[in-house]
């Protein structure tokens, strides 16, 4: 995985980066528990956010190339993003935080997701919203992290996820905080937050996305010739009556 993760950690680790994971924790307990089954799995190490501990699922696992830093309880796996060293149909839940963005082939990864998923298993997506003041603020800020990442679109997220037989099954956009920390603000930011999750919800800074993947079903279609028979003697009886005349 590339060397974002380390960056991305760090950034957490500032005002703003602590104040965006609070809110992305608490998104996160209301989703989570609503999933059960045997092992949920997490690509990149946001080691500090501890974003799975809502989860009811015992078996959580963390893949990322610093799998030796992985924190228990969780299991750590080495590997990269968009191939996972993971059997086919075996994952209950995969969650993706802030993963899509910085990746190269984010497509890719999402295939990789659909191929470990169990059948009717959960994707859960946290991504940075373009269409908000922090997606404005990448136009000038490009250097740094988050903003040198390519910020997804919802609506291109959802394209690519229906593409992949997934259904799209909870979304919400959230965190209305200017994107930068000056002490001086501070004192208008909660105000802002509240204005914003109130009369902008499509603007948040940030949104989760909920998918679960599909189970094709086949539907029998009855042969042409079960449907012959009733249509031949039709005909006959029609010809033996005209015949008899």
């Amino acid at each position: 995985m590339a060397d974002y993760t380390a960056q991305l950690n760090r950034w957490f680790e500032t005002p703003l980066g602590r104040h965006l994971l609070c809110e992305e924790i608490d998104i996160l307990q209301q989703v989570l528990p609503h999933f059960f089954g045997y092992h949920l799995l997490q690509i990149s190490n946001i080691r500090h956010s501890n974003l799975l501990k809502s989860s009811r699922i015992k078996h959580r696992c963390i893949l990322s190339r610093s799998a030796n830093l992985v924190d228990e309880p969780y299991t750590s796996i080495y590997g990269l993003a968009n191939t996972f060293p993971i059997a086919h149909d075996s994952v209950d839940v995969v969650v993706l935080p802030h993963v899509l963005e910085f990746e190269h082939n984010p497509h890719e990864i999402l295939r990789e997701v659909k191929r470990v998923l169990i059948h009717e298993g959960h994707l859960v997506i946290l991504g940075f919203n373009p269409i908000s003041l922090w997606g404005i603020r990448k136009f000038f800020t490009q250097n740094n992290i988050p903003w040198n990442g390519n910020f997804l679109s919802l609506l291109r997220l959802r394209d690519w996820l229906a593409l992949l037989n997934f259904d799209i099954t909870e979304q919400h956009i959230f965190f209305f905080a200017f994107p930068f920390h000056n002490d001086r603000l501070r004192k208008y930011t909660g105000f802002v937050e509240k204005i914003g999750s109130r009369w902008m919800q499509n603007f948040g800074a940030v949104y989760i996305l909920v998918a679960k993947k599909r189970v094709a079903t086949l539907t029998p279609i009855r042969p042409k010739w079960l449907a012959q028979p009733a249509m031949v003697a039709e005909a006959v009886r029609t010809s033996f009556k005209t015949e008899k005349k």
